[in-house]
């Protein structure tokens, strides 16, 4: 019986790489960062959210920070200064520009003369394999250290065709030494809160990240306010992970560059504060509603509060923030120390009214405490007075058929007369017990037989 010949392993095949645990070791790089415990070097990264969340301003003031050797958000210092390019379209060229000088001027650096940082701003389609020679050969001419891909719009549509895009332009920089920086959109819109491990796996740039920055916003975007307040998320394989509120201010016209990082608590604290506010504005357009709806001689503070259908706790905040703002006054009725009625009505300010600068000042505790002066109160107390006896003989005199009517009429009206003129049947009415003559009569107590 002859025996087969046992398969020998070929010399060239490198299929399978043995290693020991002290090859293991001992071969792992030593770990450098670009900015210490937050990005690493040599490792891909990825800056991820949703459509206009300022990742392309962010990834701006990261790159200055990394060429110029300075402080990213103002916060994460860089370890040294790097040779960084940033790679993008050319629609994006004029807005990049105008973040780069505000940039500049907030962070008191030279932008004009900063020769570590450099632009392309002209790349149309990453996947043609000549860009990407042609971008191997940008990395070698300027000695990149770090490249970031502002990657708005890739040319293919599919997540998997997107992926594999992704995978060739981090291999070309990590190929000539390069630590790329990727900045992504989501796949779709995301309400404003803190991004998680969730969102990114659902983005095409989950395929290369080992790194990450997620932002997204904490509240909606005001228009004309210039202020947006963000999440960014951080993390990375080396370990790292933190969670911070950013507080970007570029002014009402947009001619400035302001930072402020801020941690979780205060941001707790700020939520809570937000959502309060939410909530009285909502209650306040709710009375302002029903005060516009009452009748005027019925718009006391208790039936307003029964047509509002408010909690006691609820209705007390709203009606003192709206007495307080000036916008529940009282009734110019009440404006009498001789009121008419037991209690006081109010009256809803139109908003053209308050935003009205020649309007008198108004001050809410008179709306409290209703104050006179000793004229005024004089002089209303003189107008609700009754005539005097004096003010009355000047009254001219009846004539002479009225005199001769008048004891007649008199005798009609007096109830004493009339009483006296009215017949004895009438007037006669039962005596009382307790007037009458004879003693009250006895009740009789019945008493029980005992059972012999």
């Amino acid at each position: 019986m002859q025996v087969a010949d046992t398969p020998q392993p070929l010399a060239n095949d490198n299929t399978f790489t043995e290693l020991t645990c002290a090859q293991l070791i001992s071969e792992q790089p030593p770990q450098a960062w670009l900015l210490p415990g937050m990005l690493q070097q040599h490792e891909p990264a990825v800056i991820v959210g949703p459509s206009k969340s300022m990742k392309t301003s962010l990834a701006v003031d990261l790159c200055g920070a990394l060429a110029s050797g300075g402080k990213f958000l103002g916060q994460f210092a860089a370890d040294r200064a790097f040779r960084v390019g940033f790679v993008g379209g050319a629609a994006a060229r004029g807005a990049l520009t105008d973040l780069a000088q505000r940039w500049s001027a907030a962070a008191e650096v030279d932008f004009a003369a900063l020769d570590t940082l450099v632009w392309s701003l002209n790349v149309a389609d990453l996947s043609d394999p000549a860009n990407l020679q042609r971008l191997k050969d940008w990395i070698v001419r300027h000695q990149l250290e770090v490249v970031l891909i502002d990657v708005a719009d890739l040319t293919t549509t599919s997540r998997r065709a997107q992926a594999a895009q992704l995978r060739e332009l981090v291999g070309c920089c990590l190929e000539f030494g390069a630590t790329p920086i990727v900045c992504c959109p989501t796949r779709k819109e995301l309400p404003p809160r803190a991004l998680g491990a969730a969102d990114l796996a659902n983005a095409a740039c989950n395929a290369v990240a080992r790194q990450w920055l997620l932002v997204n916003r904490r509240q909606a975007f005001e228009p004309g306010s210039g202020r947006h307040p963000l999440w960014l998320t951080l993390g990375g394989s080396a370990g790292q992970s933190s969670l911070w509120g950013v507080d970007v201010d570029e002014g009402q016209a947009c001619d400035k560059w302001e930072v402020l990082l801020r941690d979780v608590p205060s941001i707790a604290e700020e939520t809570a504060q937000l959502a309060a506010k939410t909530q009285m504005e909502h209650l306040r357009w709710k009375l302002r509603g029903v005060m516009s709806q009452i009748d005027p001689a019925q718009a006391t503070k208790l039936k307003i509060r029964e047509k509002s259908g408010m909690s006691g706790t609820k209705f007390g905040l709203t009606w003192q923030y709206l007495v307080d703002a000036g916008e529940i006054r009282l009734a110019s009725s009440n404006h009498d120390p001789h009121m008419r009625h037991a209690e006081p009505r109010y009256r809803l300010v139109d908003l053209a009214e308050l935003n009205d600068p020649d309007a008198a000042e108004f001050d809410p505790l008179n709306e409290t405490f209703l104050t006179f002066t000793t004229a005024e109160l004089l002089g209303n107390a003189e107008k609700a007075a009754p005539p005097s006896p004096l003010q009355q003989t000047d009254q001219p005199s009846c004539s002479r058929g009225d005199h001769l009517r008048a004891p007649e009429k008199r005798l009609r009206e007096s109830p004493l007369e009339k009483t006296s003129l009215s017949s004895p049947l009438e007037n006669k009415s039962p005596p009382s017990r307790v007037h009458s003559g004879k003693p009250p009569r006895k009740r009789r107590v019945k008493t029980r037989k005992r059972r012999k």
